[in-house]
């Protein structure tokens, strides 16, 4: 007869403690509930208190069997800040799926007095939904694909066609394995010559944005003005405290520099070539004009470039792009992603229109009582691109 499970709650305090017992000398394969990186990282979050929970980890006797990672965040409502657990992580042992291992983790954190959030994939908001998770507004973002010629190859766009026509006959045909295939080549193929025109072209009009503007780069950022809540905005509150944490504490390492890179974590915790790159802007009279960080790694060979918090005021105030795309042109980015000021490319027409694609996010959230300030909260909450754990991810 297996052993019964148990559920372990985790203080924030103890994150550190706890990964080096699991992860030092532990043989390549073993299933871990955290990295290192994220253990310690956990502990120096401004928003968080060191007996905040941090992790609820499924015991079978002596071996983990399923974790559920939590992050301290604050949401904005009417000026005032209150405290709310961010799933982050959530995960069952590959010999324990279907045994509600899962089911039990969620249980167990929702028997807490605390308001929850989480964006993830749709059959987690499947499961999520079953304990009483409630979707808020959807967050649209912009997604710029220098990757042209791939996406819209001749043999890709016969093969569409082809699949319209056998539709009309009620037959159904697979080409999404054919669609891929082809991307890739065309890109090998064409895509050294035609990515870089392409961020040329789509730089141009806005080089004009930069005059003037003094950019760099930095460790740690300065915000342009005191920080405080909106009062008229009801969102996921961050400000440069925040900031300067996940700059100087990634989540994410350049890959060979993790330890579970070789153990069963379900979660990225390496990636090639990470960088995360802070940008501090001054006019030139060298008055501070705010802030932008970006992220940048290789994500399954495509060069991806995000676009993360920014804090701009003056003449820097509504420059996104402008400094994505010039950031995306030196570093030769297939993609860039992030808030909706991407999506002003399209405003270029034709080319712009099909350089940007429009993207949804669903967050749920879940409101302990009736009177918790999710649940006054909810119905007005503003979403954005780097809310929760998205940044560090």
């Amino acid at each position: 007869m297996s052993d019964p499970i148990r559920i372990e709650r985790v203080p924030v305090k103890d994150l550190p403690a706890l990964a080096d017992r699991l992860i030092d000398d532990a043989p390549a394969g073993s299933y871990v509930p955290i990295s290192k990186a994220r253990a310690y990282a956990q502990l120096h979050n401004p928003f968080a208190d060191p007996d905040d929970l941090g992790l609820l980890l499924a015991w079978q006797g002596q071996r983990v069997v399923g974790y559920f990672g939590v992050l301290r965040v604050m949401l904005a409502h009417q000026g005032a800040l209150h405290k709310v657990l961010w799933f982050t992580t959530w995960s069952a042992h590959p010999s324990m799926l279907g045994q509600g291992v899962g089911s039990g983790l969620m249980a167990n954190a929702l028997e807490l007095p605390q308001d929850y959030a989480i964006v993830g994939s749709a059959p987690a908001r499947h499961v999520s939904a079953k304990f009483g998770l409630q979707e808020v507004a959807r967050l649209d973002y912009a997604r710029i694909d220098f990757r042209l010629l791939g996406r819209y190859n001749p043999v890709g766009l016969f093969l569409r066609v082809l699949r319209k026509l056998f539709h009309l006959f009620g037959f159904k045909l697979k080409i999404e394995g054919w669609q891929k295939a082809f991307e890739r080549l065309f890109e090998a193929l064409f895509g050294w010559l035609v990515k870089p025109l392409l961020r040329a072209w789509a730089l141009a009009p806005y080089r004009r944005d930069l005059d003037g503007m003094h950019i760099e780069s930095v460790e740690q950022v300065t915000p342009p003005a005191p920080e405080a809540p909106d009062p008229r905005r009801t969102y996921f509150y961050r400000d440069s405290r925040v900031v300067n944490w996940m700059l100087a504490h990634p989540w994410l390492v350049p890959s060979g520099s993790s330890p579970t890179e070789a153990m069963d974590y379900g979660f990225t915790d390496a990636r090639p070539f990470f960088e995360q790159i802070a940008w501090q802007l001054s006019d030139s009279a060298g008055a501070n004009l705010g802030y932008i960080v970006f992220q940048f790694s290789p994500i399954d060979g495509v060069r991806m470039l995000k676009l993360l918090d920014h804090h701009l005021v003056g003449v820097a105030e509504g420059r996104q792009l402008a400094l994505a795309l010039k950031l995306a042109h030196e570093l030769r980015a297939d993609v860039i992603e992030g808030a909706m000021a991407l999506a002003a490319l399209r405003e270029r027409g034709g080319l712009g229109r099909l350089l940007v694609e429009l993207r949804q996010r669903i967050c749920q959230v879940y409101a302990h009582a009736a009177d918790s300030p999710m649940a006054r909260a909810k119905d007005s909450l503003e979403q954005s691109y780097v809310d929760g754990d998205t940044a560090f991810a």
